[in-house]
Protein backbone atom coordinates (compact mmCIF):
# COMPACT_ATOMS: atom_id res chain seq x y z
CA UNK A 1 0.00 0.00 0.00
CA UNK A 2 1.11 3.66 -0.51
CA UNK A 3 1.38 6.43 1.71
CA UNK A 4 -1.46 8.01 -0.60
CA UNK A 5 -3.42 4.88 -0.25
CA UNK A 6 -2.92 4.59 3.74
CA UNK A 7 -4.22 7.90 4.05
CA UNK A 8 -7.29 7.12 2.20
CA UNK A 9 -7.60 3.97 3.81
CA UNK A 10 -7.22 5.55 7.39
CA UNK A 11 -9.70 8.73 6.61
CA UNK A 12 -12.38 5.78 4.92
CA UNK A 13 -11.67 3.83 8.78
CA UNK A 14 -12.39 6.76 10.36
CA UNK A 15 -15.51 7.58 8.80
CA UNK A 16 -16.80 3.70 9.43
CA UNK A 17 -16.14 4.15 13.06
CA UNK A 18 -18.19 7.32 13.37
CA UNK A 19 -20.58 5.50 11.77
CA UNK A 20 -20.52 2.63 13.83
CA UNK A 21 -19.86 4.29 17.33
CA UNK A 22 -23.17 6.98 15.99
CA UNK A 23 -25.40 4.09 16.06
CA UNK A 24 -24.53 2.49 19.33
CA UNK A 25 -24.45 5.61 21.06
CA UNK A 26 -28.01 6.23 20.16
CA UNK A 27 -29.23 3.14 21.49
CA UNK A 28 -27.52 3.67 24.82
CA UNK A 29 -28.64 7.26 24.90
CA UNK A 30 -32.80 6.75 24.59
CA UNK A 31 -33.07 6.18 28.49
CA UNK A 32 -31.16 9.26 28.69
CA UNK A 33 -33.76 11.04 25.93
CA UNK A 34 -36.51 9.53 27.39
CA UNK A 35 -36.24 10.97 30.95
CA UNK A 36 -35.72 14.90 29.57
CA UNK A 37 -38.51 15.23 27.44
CA UNK A 38 -40.52 12.65 29.67
CA UNK A 39 -41.81 10.66 26.76
CA UNK A 40 -42.50 6.99 26.98
CA UNK A 41 -40.52 4.00 26.09
CA UNK A 42 -42.56 3.62 22.57
CA UNK A 43 -42.41 7.37 21.59
CA UNK A 44 -38.82 7.54 22.69
CA UNK A 45 -38.02 4.55 20.43
CA UNK A 46 -38.74 6.35 17.18
CA UNK A 47 -35.72 8.26 17.75
CA UNK A 48 -34.11 4.50 16.61
CA UNK A 49 -36.39 3.64 14.56
CA UNK A 50 -36.83 6.43 12.22
CA UNK A 51 -32.73 6.37 12.09
CA UNK A 52 -32.69 2.67 11.27
CA UNK A 53 -35.60 3.14 8.75
CA UNK A 54 -34.33 5.99 6.89
CA UNK A 55 -31.18 4.20 7.07
CA UNK A 56 -33.03 0.94 4.88
CA UNK A 57 -34.49 2.94 2.74
CA UNK A 58 -31.34 5.18 1.43
CA UNK A 59 -29.22 2.72 1.18
CA UNK A 60 -30.01 1.08 -2.60
CA UNK A 61 -30.61 4.28 -4.01
CA UNK A 62 -27.82 6.43 -2.66
CA UNK A 63 -25.26 3.31 -3.51
CA UNK A 64 -27.01 3.53 -7.00
CA UNK A 65 -26.03 7.20 -7.01
CA UNK A 66 -22.66 7.28 -5.77
CA UNK A 67 -21.87 4.77 -9.03
CA UNK A 68 -23.35 7.26 -10.94
CA UNK A 69 -21.87 10.10 -9.73
CA UNK A 70 -18.95 9.12 -7.43
CA UNK A 71 -18.92 7.18 -4.59
CA UNK A 72 -16.61 9.64 -2.77
CA UNK A 73 -19.40 12.38 -3.58
CA UNK A 74 -21.92 10.47 -2.08
CA UNK A 75 -19.92 10.05 0.80
CA UNK A 76 -18.93 13.30 1.32
CA UNK A 77 -22.14 14.67 1.34
CA UNK A 78 -23.70 11.81 3.51
CA UNK A 79 -21.20 12.79 6.13
CA UNK A 80 -22.25 16.63 5.72
CA UNK A 81 -26.02 15.96 6.02
CA UNK A 82 -25.27 13.28 8.88
CA UNK A 83 -23.07 16.09 10.70
CA UNK A 84 -25.67 18.98 10.34
CA UNK A 85 -28.61 17.22 11.23
CA UNK A 86 -27.18 15.49 14.03
CA UNK A 87 -25.73 19.24 15.82
CA UNK A 88 -29.23 19.98 15.08
CA UNK A 89 -30.79 16.87 16.98
CA UNK A 90 -28.42 17.82 19.90
CA UNK A 91 -30.72 21.56 20.53
CA UNK A 92 -33.82 19.43 20.12
CA UNK A 93 -36.46 21.34 21.83
CA UNK A 94 -38.79 18.11 21.68
CA UNK A 95 -39.18 14.44 21.15
CA UNK A 96 -40.85 15.32 17.95
CA UNK A 97 -38.04 16.91 16.60
CA UNK A 98 -35.63 14.75 17.95
CA UNK A 99 -37.42 11.78 16.00
CA UNK A 100 -38.00 13.61 12.57
CA UNK A 101 -34.35 15.15 12.55
CA UNK A 102 -33.01 11.09 13.48
CA UNK A 103 -35.15 10.35 10.17
CA UNK A 104 -32.95 13.38 7.87
CA UNK A 105 -29.92 11.81 9.90
CA UNK A 106 -30.22 8.23 9.18
CA UNK A 107 -30.59 9.36 5.48
CA UNK A 108 -26.85 11.23 5.76
CA UNK A 109 -26.13 7.64 7.88
CA UNK A 110 -27.53 5.86 4.49
CA UNK A 111 -25.68 7.53 2.29
CA UNK A 112 -22.26 6.83 3.85
CA UNK A 113 -22.84 3.37 4.88
CA UNK A 114 -22.93 1.73 1.65
CA UNK A 115 -20.12 3.92 -0.73
CA UNK A 116 -17.96 3.47 2.69
CA UNK A 117 -17.28 -0.36 1.50
CA UNK A 118 -16.94 0.37 -1.97
CA UNK A 119 -14.45 3.58 -1.49
CA UNK A 120 -12.39 0.65 0.79
CA UNK A 121 -12.31 -1.67 -1.80
CA UNK A 122 -11.20 1.28 -4.26
CA UNK A 123 -7.47 1.00 -2.83
CA UNK A 124 -6.80 -2.45 -2.95
CA UNK A 125 -6.58 -4.51 -5.52
CA UNK A 126 -9.29 -6.95 -6.73
CA UNK A 127 -7.77 -10.19 -5.40
CA UNK A 128 -6.71 -8.11 -2.18
CA UNK A 129 -10.81 -7.74 -1.54
CA UNK A 130 -10.53 -10.10 1.59
CA UNK A 131 -7.99 -8.14 3.32
CA UNK A 132 -10.03 -4.75 2.88
CA UNK A 133 -13.26 -6.30 3.63
CA UNK A 134 -11.17 -7.79 6.74
CA UNK A 135 -10.03 -4.28 7.81
CA UNK A 136 -13.82 -3.08 7.38
CA UNK A 137 -15.11 -5.14 10.00
CA UNK A 138 -12.41 -4.99 12.24
CA UNK A 139 -12.67 -1.25 12.38
CA UNK A 140 -16.82 -1.99 12.79
CA UNK A 141 -15.76 -4.26 15.66
CA UNK A 142 -13.49 -1.52 17.18
CA UNK A 143 -16.21 1.19 16.87
CA UNK A 144 -19.09 -0.97 18.13
CA UNK A 145 -16.32 -1.65 21.32
CA UNK A 146 -15.29 1.80 21.71
CA UNK A 147 -18.65 3.58 20.99
CA UNK A 148 -21.05 2.81 23.40
CA UNK A 149 -18.10 2.74 26.33
CA UNK A 150 -17.59 6.50 25.38
CA UNK A 151 -21.48 7.44 25.11
CA UNK A 152 -22.24 5.90 28.67
CA UNK A 153 -19.25 7.89 30.18
CA UNK A 154 -20.76 11.05 28.78
CA UNK A 155 -24.20 10.24 29.28
CA UNK A 156 -22.71 9.14 32.86
CA UNK A 157 -21.22 12.74 33.66
CA UNK A 158 -22.85 15.19 31.04
CA UNK A 159 -26.34 14.96 28.85
CA UNK A 160 -27.36 13.46 25.56
CA UNK A 161 -26.81 16.63 24.25
CA UNK A 162 -23.51 16.67 24.54
CA UNK A 163 -22.94 13.08 23.19
CA UNK A 164 -24.78 14.55 19.76
CA UNK A 165 -23.07 17.36 19.83
CA UNK A 166 -19.59 15.48 20.02
CA UNK A 167 -21.34 12.98 17.12
CA UNK A 168 -21.78 15.92 15.01
CA UNK A 169 -17.93 17.00 15.53
CA UNK A 170 -16.54 13.64 15.02
CA UNK A 171 -18.75 12.97 11.45
CA UNK A 172 -17.40 16.75 10.12
CA UNK A 173 -13.64 15.55 11.31
CA UNK A 174 -14.79 12.63 8.88
CA UNK A 175 -16.12 14.60 6.54
CA UNK A 176 -13.07 16.77 6.20
CA UNK A 177 -10.25 14.09 6.36
CA UNK A 178 -12.46 12.41 2.78
CA UNK A 179 -12.37 15.55 0.97
CA UNK A 180 -8.80 16.09 1.87
CA UNK A 181 -7.34 12.32 1.68
CA UNK A 182 -9.87 10.31 -0.68
CA UNK A 183 -7.97 10.57 -3.74
CA UNK A 184 -9.77 12.59 -6.44
CA UNK A 185 -9.37 10.04 -9.21
CA UNK A 186 -11.96 7.99 -7.02
CA UNK A 187 -14.96 10.55 -8.13
CA UNK A 188 -16.39 10.28 -11.37
CA UNK A 189 -17.95 13.37 -13.80
CA UNK A 190 -21.10 12.52 -16.05
CA UNK A 191 -23.13 14.61 -17.92
CA UNK A 192 -26.63 15.85 -17.17
CA UNK A 193 -27.60 14.84 -20.34
CA UNK A 194 -26.56 11.21 -19.40
CA UNK A 195 -27.93 11.18 -16.27
CA UNK A 196 -30.33 7.93 -15.66
CA UNK A 197 -31.66 7.26 -12.66
CA UNK A 198 -34.34 4.49 -11.87
CA UNK A 199 -36.76 7.09 -10.00
CA UNK A 200 -39.79 4.54 -10.21
CA UNK A 201 -37.45 1.65 -8.96
CA UNK A 202 -36.44 4.15 -5.71
CA UNK A 203 -40.30 4.58 -4.78
CA UNK A 204 -41.57 1.19 -5.38
CA UNK A 205 -38.31 -0.37 -3.33
CA UNK A 206 -38.64 2.77 -0.44
CA UNK A 207 -42.53 2.01 0.05
CA UNK A 208 -42.12 -1.68 -0.39
CA UNK A 209 -38.83 -1.55 2.66
CA UNK A 210 -40.41 0.87 4.51
CA UNK A 211 -43.72 -1.06 4.91
CA UNK A 212 -41.95 -4.57 5.73
CA UNK A 213 -39.85 -2.93 8.46
CA UNK A 214 -42.61 -1.10 9.77
CA UNK A 215 -45.04 -4.16 10.17
CA UNK A 216 -42.30 -6.12 11.34
CA UNK A 217 -41.93 -3.43 14.01
CA UNK A 218 -45.16 -3.12 15.29
CA UNK A 219 -46.47 -6.67 14.76
CA UNK A 220 -45.08 -7.87 17.99
CA UNK A 221 -46.83 -5.34 19.96
CA UNK A 222 -50.20 -4.93 17.91
CA UNK A 223 -50.42 -8.44 16.38
CA UNK A 224 -49.82 -10.06 12.72
CA UNK A 225 -53.58 -10.65 12.29
CA UNK A 226 -54.37 -7.25 12.91
CA UNK A 227 -56.12 -5.19 9.79
CA UNK A 228 -53.15 -2.54 10.20
CA UNK A 229 -50.62 -5.08 9.77
CA UNK A 230 -52.08 -7.36 6.97
CA UNK A 231 -52.96 -3.61 5.28
CA UNK A 232 -49.30 -2.85 5.88
CA UNK A 233 -47.75 -6.65 4.80
CA UNK A 234 -49.84 -6.03 1.18
CA UNK A 235 -48.38 -2.94 0.08
CA UNK A 236 -45.14 -4.22 0.73
CA UNK A 237 -45.85 -6.72 -0.73
CA UNK A 238 -47.44 -5.70 -4.10
CA UNK A 239 -44.44 -2.66 -3.49
CA UNK A 240 -42.11 -5.19 -3.66
CA UNK A 241 -43.07 -7.09 -6.55
CA UNK A 242 -43.66 -4.13 -8.62
CA UNK A 243 -40.12 -3.28 -7.84
CA UNK A 244 -39.20 -7.07 -8.95
CA UNK A 245 -41.14 -6.61 -12.43
CA UNK A 246 -39.92 -3.22 -13.01
CA UNK A 247 -36.40 -3.81 -12.28
CA UNK A 248 -36.23 -6.98 -14.86
CA UNK A 249 -38.11 -4.61 -17.50
CA UNK A 250 -36.41 -1.35 -17.41
CA UNK A 251 -33.31 -0.58 -19.15
CA UNK A 252 -31.54 1.02 -16.50
CA UNK A 253 -32.48 -0.63 -13.40
CA UNK A 254 -31.05 0.75 -10.14
CA UNK A 255 -30.13 -2.96 -9.12
CA UNK A 256 -29.79 -5.66 -11.79
CA UNK A 257 -31.48 -8.07 -10.57
CA UNK A 258 -29.87 -10.87 -13.09
CA UNK A 259 -27.24 -11.32 -10.64
CA UNK A 260 -29.20 -13.29 -8.43
CA UNK A 261 -28.65 -16.23 -11.45
CA UNK A 262 -24.91 -16.14 -10.50
CA UNK A 263 -24.56 -18.78 -7.93
CA UNK A 264 -21.99 -17.34 -5.86
CA UNK A 265 -23.80 -14.00 -5.52
CA UNK A 266 -27.09 -15.89 -4.89
CA UNK A 267 -25.86 -17.85 -2.29
CA UNK A 268 -23.52 -15.44 -0.63
CA UNK A 269 -26.41 -13.20 -0.43
CA UNK A 270 -28.56 -15.57 0.81
CA UNK A 271 -25.59 -16.71 3.60
CA UNK A 272 -25.77 -13.15 4.84
CA UNK A 273 -29.60 -12.50 5.36
CA UNK A 274 -29.69 -15.71 7.40
CA UNK A 275 -26.51 -14.97 9.40
CA UNK A 276 -28.48 -12.02 10.56
CA UNK A 277 -31.26 -13.36 11.03
CA UNK A 278 -29.84 -16.18 13.34
CA UNK A 279 -27.64 -13.72 15.22
CA UNK A 280 -29.22 -10.41 15.79
CA UNK A 281 -31.55 -12.02 18.24
CA UNK A 282 -28.95 -12.55 20.35
CA UNK A 283 -27.88 -8.77 21.05
CA UNK A 284 -31.33 -7.69 21.55
CA UNK A 285 -32.23 -10.24 24.23
CA UNK A 286 -29.24 -10.94 26.04
CA UNK A 287 -28.99 -7.51 27.87
CA UNK A 288 -32.82 -7.80 29.18
CA UNK A 289 -31.51 -11.23 30.72
CA UNK A 290 -27.85 -9.79 32.28
CA UNK A 291 -29.72 -6.59 33.53
CA UNK A 292 -33.11 -8.37 34.42
CA UNK A 293 -32.20 -12.01 35.55
CA UNK A 294 -28.92 -12.22 36.83
CA UNK A 295 -28.60 -8.32 37.98
CA UNK A 296 -25.29 -7.11 36.39
CA UNK A 297 -25.64 -3.29 35.69
CA UNK A 298 -25.57 -1.52 32.07
CA UNK A 299 -21.76 -0.22 32.97
CA UNK A 300 -20.75 -4.26 33.48
CA UNK A 301 -22.89 -4.99 30.26
CA UNK A 302 -21.10 -2.55 27.55
CA UNK A 303 -17.94 -4.80 29.05
CA UNK A 304 -20.00 -7.53 28.31
CA UNK A 305 -20.89 -6.32 24.45
CA UNK A 306 -16.66 -4.83 24.14
CA UNK A 307 -15.52 -8.55 24.40
CA UNK A 308 -17.12 -9.49 21.71
CA UNK A 309 -16.57 -6.59 19.39
CA UNK A 310 -13.15 -6.45 20.16
CA UNK A 311 -13.18 -10.48 19.18
CA UNK A 312 -14.54 -9.93 15.99
CA UNK A 313 -12.45 -6.91 15.17
CA UNK A 314 -9.06 -8.78 15.84
CA UNK A 315 -10.17 -12.29 13.93
CA UNK A 316 -12.01 -9.88 10.78
CA UNK A 317 -8.38 -8.93 9.50
CA UNK A 318 -6.63 -12.15 9.69
CA UNK A 319 -9.73 -13.83 7.76
CA UNK A 320 -10.33 -11.82 5.34
CA UNK A 321 -6.42 -11.49 4.18
CA UNK A 322 -6.42 -15.41 4.94
CA UNK A 323 -9.29 -16.06 2.40
CA UNK A 324 -7.59 -13.32 -0.16
CA UNK A 325 -4.96 -16.79 -0.11
CA UNK A 326 -7.25 -19.53 0.34
CA UNK A 327 -10.75 -18.61 -0.94
CA UNK A 328 -13.43 -17.37 1.27
CA UNK A 329 -15.73 -19.88 0.70
CA UNK A 330 -14.39 -22.14 3.58
CA UNK A 331 -14.22 -19.29 5.65
CA UNK A 332 -17.96 -17.69 5.07
CA UNK A 333 -19.46 -21.50 6.01
CA UNK A 334 -16.80 -21.87 9.05
CA UNK A 335 -17.48 -18.81 10.54
CA UNK A 336 -21.67 -19.40 10.39
CA UNK A 337 -20.72 -22.86 11.80
CA UNK A 338 -18.51 -21.13 14.81
CA UNK A 339 -21.65 -18.85 15.25
CA UNK A 340 -23.94 -21.48 15.79
CA UNK A 341 -21.66 -23.52 18.11
CA UNK A 342 -22.10 -19.63 20.02
CA UNK A 343 -25.73 -19.85 20.08
CA UNK A 344 -25.71 -23.40 20.66
CA UNK A 345 -23.98 -22.22 23.92
CA UNK A 346 -26.09 -19.09 24.65
CA UNK A 347 -29.08 -21.41 24.39
CA UNK A 348 -27.69 -23.23 27.55
CA UNK A 349 -28.64 -20.38 29.94
CA UNK A 350 -30.52 -20.75 33.23
CA UNK A 351 -32.01 -18.35 35.70
CA UNK A 352 -28.45 -18.57 37.92
CA UNK A 353 -25.73 -19.12 35.12
CA UNK A 354 -22.37 -17.85 36.12
CA UNK A 355 -21.36 -14.73 34.00
CA UNK A 356 -18.46 -17.10 32.16
CA UNK A 357 -21.46 -18.90 30.05
CA UNK A 358 -22.75 -15.26 28.41
CA UNK A 359 -19.43 -13.52 27.81
CA UNK A 360 -17.94 -17.43 26.59
CA UNK A 361 -21.31 -17.22 24.04
CA UNK A 362 -20.74 -13.75 23.24
CA UNK A 363 -16.96 -14.23 21.72
CA UNK A 364 -17.40 -17.27 20.23
CA UNK A 365 -20.53 -15.62 18.06
CA UNK A 366 -18.64 -12.17 17.40
CA UNK A 367 -15.77 -14.68 16.52
CA UNK A 368 -17.64 -16.32 14.03
CA UNK A 369 -18.88 -12.88 12.28
CA UNK A 370 -15.99 -11.99 12.24
CA UNK A 371 -14.41 -14.85 10.29
CA UNK A 372 -17.71 -14.65 8.15
CA UNK A 373 -18.31 -10.78 6.55
CA UNK A 374 -15.16 -10.05 4.87
CA UNK A 375 -14.84 -13.37 3.23
CA UNK A 376 -18.77 -13.79 2.21
CA UNK A 377 -18.77 -10.20 1.25
CA UNK A 378 -15.55 -10.62 -1.06
CA UNK A 379 -17.66 -13.57 -2.86
CA UNK A 380 -20.41 -11.66 -3.29
CA UNK A 381 -18.50 -8.43 -4.62
CA UNK A 382 -16.22 -10.61 -7.00
CA UNK A 383 -19.56 -11.53 -8.94
CA UNK A 384 -19.65 -7.72 -10.57
CA UNK A 385 -18.14 -5.28 -12.17
CA UNK A 386 -16.70 -2.21 -9.80
CA UNK A 387 -19.46 0.01 -11.39
CA UNK A 388 -21.63 -1.90 -9.37
CA UNK A 389 -19.71 -1.97 -6.44
CA UNK A 390 -21.34 1.34 -4.39
CA UNK A 391 -25.01 -0.37 -5.00
CA UNK A 392 -24.54 -3.63 -4.33
CA UNK A 393 -22.21 -2.59 -1.26
CA UNK A 394 -25.70 -0.89 0.09
CA UNK A 395 -27.65 -3.91 -0.51
CA UNK A 396 -25.42 -5.69 1.25
CA UNK A 397 -25.95 -3.28 4.45
CA UNK A 398 -29.47 -3.52 3.41
CA UNK A 399 -29.94 -6.98 3.89
CA UNK A 400 -28.23 -6.66 7.23
CA UNK A 401 -30.62 -4.41 8.65
CA UNK A 402 -33.76 -6.36 6.90
CA UNK A 403 -32.64 -9.64 8.48
CA UNK A 404 -32.09 -7.87 11.92
CA UNK A 405 -35.41 -6.42 11.92
CA UNK A 406 -36.98 -9.53 11.15
CA UNK A 407 -34.74 -11.35 13.76
CA UNK A 408 -35.26 -9.56 16.46
CA UNK A 409 -39.91 -9.37 15.49
CA UNK A 410 -39.67 -13.62 15.16
CA UNK A 411 -37.69 -13.30 18.55
CA UNK A 412 -40.21 -11.34 20.29
CA UNK A 413 -43.17 -13.31 18.95
CA UNK A 414 -41.21 -16.80 20.20
CA UNK A 415 -40.49 -15.61 23.89
CA UNK A 416 -43.70 -14.12 24.13
CA UNK A 417 -45.51 -16.76 23.11
CA UNK A 418 -43.93 -19.15 25.12
CA UNK A 419 -44.69 -16.44 28.27
CA UNK A 420 -48.21 -16.70 27.05
CA UNK A 421 -48.52 -20.20 26.58
CA UNK A 422 -47.52 -20.47 30.68
CA UNK A 423 -50.23 -18.35 31.27
CA UNK A 424 -48.73 -15.06 31.72
CA UNK A 425 -48.77 -11.54 30.02
CA UNK A 426 -47.12 -12.10 26.17
CA UNK A 427 -45.09 -8.84 26.58
CA UNK A 428 -41.87 -7.93 27.86
CA UNK A 429 -42.46 -3.88 28.47
CA UNK A 430 -43.38 -5.57 32.25
CA UNK A 431 -40.42 -7.00 32.51
CA UNK A 432 -38.13 -5.73 35.58
CA UNK A 433 -35.92 -6.91 38.67
CA UNK A 434 -38.50 -6.90 40.94
CA UNK A 435 -40.96 -9.32 38.01
CA UNK A 436 -42.11 -12.77 39.84
CA UNK A 437 -39.19 -15.38 39.88
CA UNK A 438 -42.06 -17.74 37.55
CA UNK A 439 -42.45 -14.66 34.83
CA UNK A 440 -38.86 -14.55 34.60
CA UNK A 441 -38.49 -18.06 33.91
CA UNK A 442 -40.65 -18.14 31.25
CA UNK A 443 -39.06 -15.24 29.66
CA UNK A 444 -35.20 -17.21 29.65
CA UNK A 445 -37.30 -20.59 28.58
CA UNK A 446 -38.98 -18.95 25.53
CA UNK A 447 -35.39 -17.49 24.78
CA UNK A 448 -33.21 -20.72 25.08
CA UNK A 449 -35.77 -21.82 22.48
CA UNK A 450 -35.46 -19.36 20.46
CA UNK A 451 -31.76 -19.16 20.46
CA UNK A 452 -32.46 -22.96 19.61
CA UNK A 453 -34.30 -22.25 16.89
CA UNK A 454 -32.07 -19.01 15.33
CA UNK A 455 -28.80 -22.10 15.93
CA UNK A 456 -30.43 -24.14 13.23
CA UNK A 457 -30.74 -20.97 11.00
CA UNK A 458 -27.18 -20.10 11.10
CA UNK A 459 -26.59 -23.89 10.39
CA UNK A 460 -29.04 -23.18 7.32
CA UNK A 461 -26.74 -20.53 6.73
CA UNK A 462 -23.85 -22.73 6.49
CA UNK A 463 -25.34 -24.94 4.23
CA UNK A 464 -26.15 -22.23 1.61
CA UNK A 465 -22.94 -20.86 1.98
CA UNK A 466 -21.56 -23.96 0.60
CA UNK A 467 -23.80 -24.22 -2.01
CA UNK A 468 -22.38 -20.79 -4.47
CA UNK A 469 -19.75 -23.75 -5.59
CA UNK A 470 -16.03 -23.09 -6.43
CA UNK A 471 -14.97 -19.63 -6.14
CA UNK A 472 -12.68 -18.43 -8.74
CA UNK A 473 -10.84 -15.08 -8.77
CA UNK A 474 -11.84 -12.38 -11.31
CA UNK A 475 -10.18 -9.02 -12.97
CA UNK A 476 -11.54 -5.78 -13.04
Amino acid sequence: MTKKSLFTFLAIAFGIFCMVADQSALLLALPSISKFFGSDLPTTQWVLVSFVLAISISLLPMGRLSDLIGHKRVYVIGFLLLSVTTLAAGFAPSILWLILASFVRGVGSGMTQGTSMALLLSIFTRREGGKALGFYISVVGIGSAIGPLIAGVLLSFYSWRILFLMLSGLGFVAMAAAIILVESSQVKSIKVSEFRFDWLGAILFTVGLAAFLQGMTWSPSVGYSDPKMILVFGVSIVSILGFIFWELNTKDPMMDLRLFKQPLFSSGIGAAFLCFIGTSSVYFFLPFYLQIVLGYSPYQIGFFSASGAISMAVVGTFSGQLSDRYGPIKFAAAGLLIMAIGIFLLSTLTMNSSWVLPITGVIVTSFGMGTFYGPNNKAILSTIPQDFHGVVSGFIHLVRNSASVTSIAVGILIVTTFMASMGFAPTLSDLSSETEYSVLQSFVKGMRFGLICFGFVLLAGFATSLSGGKFKETEG
